[in-house]
């Protein structure tokens, strides 16, 4: 009997079959319902991912439209609204491990972002939902192109092809009055595009901005100061909304305080504060307040969950996963925008040439994809000449490498892409930080090898 509870019931052919011991069976099946755990918490977060980034970007034309002559104060709410959360994330290190020689590179970040936001939002007012959806994939060629000036990355054919077929996709859409929205105005569509230009530039300043920093970073410290010095930024950026080239959107510099309370009413009390000489052609938009706080309130927790879905993504899955979600966003966003039930008096019934442009688009995206895989195999043979540089503003999975100048004291350095929320913008595309992270020599015990190297991260001491 003792014999066959080692060497297992012996199986109707007359070999043997060894089963597994109680302890490698209770591993077996532990290791199953933790996989499993993984695997169900993925698919919950990849339909949340894709839930609120529709979400979020309905909503974010639904605020606009409900508020158009309130660009400053939504660009503002959007953001102030994240520096307390961000503050209760990083506790007390935001201030008693703060690096003051960083200061000037959270500024440059929020100087990124703030613009972002507010040209995205400005423009956003004229700008149709579809087009809005279509113009944001533009941000991987201009990505494509700062990365290649900034970093000096070098691309796959393939993924040349694809941005070349992404904005070929644009230009169908323009051309052919890609969004059926009566509302769209061509220096709008401009300005909501050119907002995507300071968002590229952050994704790839994120990058470069803590190489030289010897020290160990917390992306909640980061992400507090830089949601704190935009707010700064969004002051900096209301002569923009002063511009001449805005026509009847024009706020002049004197009159930004009294727009500013009038959002709050329209905001808080529901009152409609343009309701004159608006509405027609060479006239301001109109006030449509009644649903305002619906829709601010609606934006804000479609955006938080937005980014908190792409890190929980990033976490069981990778950025590709994101990707994914990010390109069956542009059909269901479409869709979204032309339901009555969601968009009200300003759904829009989107035309062939629409969804033409969604497919040439969508096709651009799957080769820029495609290429981007190709690369990566590219840069990992040994005989590449290629330099590695694994990034998510190429769409690659969030990675991690050691510093070259190796081992110190038994510590160790190694940079991680960390995903950071993207406040008061639209969220095109999941945001990474570039940070250095210390690690310590540990040891420990493999079943089957014995001792092994490992290393495990450390904070350092204050």
């Amino acid at each position: 009997m003792g014999a066959e509870s080692q060497q297992g019931i012996p199986a109707k052919d007359g070999k043997g079959a060894p089963l597994l011991g109680d302890h490698e069976a209770a591993e077996v099946q532990t290791r199953f319902w933790r996989n499993w755990w993984t695997s169900l918490r993925l698919a919950v977060s990849m339909v949340g991912l894709l839930v609120s980034s529709v979400g979020n970007t309905v909503f974010f034309k639904k605020m606009t439209n409900s508020m158009p002559n309130y660009g400053f104060y939504l660009t503002q709410i959007s953001t102030v609204i994240y520096v307390p959360m961000f503050m209760a994330l990083a506790g007390p290190p935001a201030f008693t491990k703060l690096h003051i020689n960083l200061l000037p590179k959270y500024a440059v970040m929020a100087i990124f972002d703030g613009l972002s936001g507010t040209l995205m939002v400005l423009g956003g007012v004229h700008t149709g939902g579809t087009l809005q959806v279509m113009l944001g994939q533009a941000i991987i060629p201009v990505t494509m192109f700062m990365s290649a000036i900034m970093v000096g990355k070098r691309y796959h054919i393939l993924q040349l092809t694809g941005a070349a077929i992404i904005v070929l996709g644009l230009v169908l859409a323009k051309a052919a009055s890609g969004s059926s929205d009566t509302d769209d105005v061509a220096i709008f569509n401009l300005i909501f595009f050119m907002g995507l230009v300071p968002s590229a530039m952050s994704s790839v300043y994120k990058e470069l901005a803590f190489r030289s920093f010897a020290g160990d970073l917390d992306v909640n410290v980061i992400q507090f100061w830089v949601s704190f010095f935009q707010i700064f930024t969004n002051l900096a950026g209301m002569p923009i909304y002063t511009l001449d080239v805005l026509g009847p959107q024009k706020v002049p510099f004197n009159d930004m305080v009294q727009s500013t309370i009038g959002g709050n009413r329209c905001l808080l009390f529901r009152e409609d504060q343009i309701v004159d000489q608006c509405g027609f052609a060479g006239e301001r938009t109109c006030d449509h307040c009644e649903f305002a706080w619906t829709a601010v309130l609606g934006y804000l927790f479609f955006n938080a969950s937005f980014n908190i879905f792409t890190m929980l993504v990033i976490k069981y899955g990778s950025a590709a996963l994101c990707f994914l979600v990010s390109t069956l966003r542009m059909p269901l966003s479409a869709v979204a925008f032309s339901c009555p039930l969601i968009m009200g008096a300003h759904a829009v019934q989107p035309k062939t040439s629409d969804f033409v442009s969604l497919g040439v688009i969508l096709s651009g995206l799957v080769t820029y994809r495609y290429g981007g895989q190709l690369q990566h195999r590219r840069q990992m043979q040994p005989s590449s000449t290629v330099p590695f540089r694994r990034s998510p503003s190429i769409w690659f999975s969030p990675s991690s490498w050691f510093s070259p100048t190796g081992e110190s004291n038994g510590t160790r350095r190694r940079w991680k892409f960390m995903p950071m929320f993207a406040a008061g913008n639209l969220g095109l595309q999941p945001n990474f930080v570039l940070v250095p992270m210390l690690l310590r020599r540990a040891t420990w015990s493999d079943r089957s090898d014995g001792a092994q190297t490992r290393w495990r991260a450390e904070v350092p001491e204050s």
